[in-house]
């Protein structure tokens, strides 16, 4: 099957990439619950090959859609990474409560810098930590350019300049799930500078972290340097375990991409054997 680039101008005609669904959803039942974050300008649809091996193998499974995601690139480019922080802690708290006991947390990319977050700052919450593809930094070039077109005049901010399309669509290697996947079709300027401010706050929070964690990146990644997963592993050095996973034929929506059934079998190995349910803490 042949993929086509979406041409520039149908980017700013249609909101969305793929026609594949983009609602929130829940799988399973069980006192071993997980929770997947999507990333930025995604969907839950990112995590779901991943969520669903999870259920199958016995977890609770949660995938809700970000504070600024339900909707359009208007809604999107309103909200900031506090509000994207906000729905993962309610997701948290609402899985914490449902389980009765400590939760596993999987971030794919923006996801996976929350995931950080709520693992540094939440430990009697989070048994476990799966780190995917995160994003520590923007090159200077792209840091300066959205600088730049956020101090434009208020006219421009408005017209085309407001929003940085995706012209090369979903970074994936698998023509059916690039067809599919129901991202956004392009970063507002204001959402882009609040990812700046959320990564510097990841960076800040690695150290912080005490769950064992798994940090994953493809190794076709054509949206985060490979460095950043170096990056992350040297930081995380108050957590119980550290292991990394590099995917050879991946790009960076590992969950999605050729290799997913060998991420989500990496991810039910690594829960089973850092996290046993004998270990398992209630709330108390």
């Amino acid at each position: 099957m042949t993929v086509k680039r979406a041409p520039a101008a149908d980017l700013w005609r249609h909101e969305r990439l793929g026609d594949g669904p983009r609602d929130a959803f829940a799988l399973g039942s069980s006192p071993r619950g997980v929770l997947c974050l999507h990333g930025f300008s995604g969907t839950p649809f990112e995590v779901r090959p991943l969520a669903e091996t999870l259920a199958g193998a016995g977890y609770q499974v949660e995938a809700p859609v970000l504070a600024g995601h339900e909707a359009g690139l208007d809604v999107f480019g309103r909200s900031t990474w506090r509000d994207w922080l906000g729905s993962a802690h309610e997701a948290l708290a609402r899985l914490r409560g449902a389980t009765g006991h400590r939760v596993g947390v999987v971030g794919f990319s923006m996801g996976g810098l929350l995931a950080t977050l709520l693992a540094a700052g939440r430990p009697e919450d989070v048994a476990a930590v799966v780190i995917m593809s995160a994003p520590l930094r923007l090159p200077p070039f792209n840091v300066g350019g959205t600088r730049f077109l956020s101090r434009l005049p208020a006219p421009l901010r408005r017209g085309p300049f407001a929003r940085v399309p995706k012209l090369g669509g979903s970074d994936l290697g698998d023509p059916e799930m690039k067809r599919r996947n129901p991202a956004l079709s392009a970063f507002p300027v204001p959402a882009v500078l609040s990812l700046i401010e959320l990564m510097a706050e990841a960076r800040g929070a690695l150290g912080k972290v005490k769950a064992p964690a798994l940090v994953v990146q493809g190794r076709l990644d054509h949206t985060v340097a490979r460095s950043a997963a170096q990056e992350i592993v040297a930081g995380l050095v108050g957590a119980a375990t550290v292991e990394h996973l590099f995917l050879e034929r991946s790009r960076h929506l590992v969950a999605l991409d050729v290799e997913r059934e060998t991420l989500a079998a990496a991810v039910v190995e690594f829960f089973g054997r850092v996290w046993p349910s004998t270990k398992m803490t209630p709330r108390g």
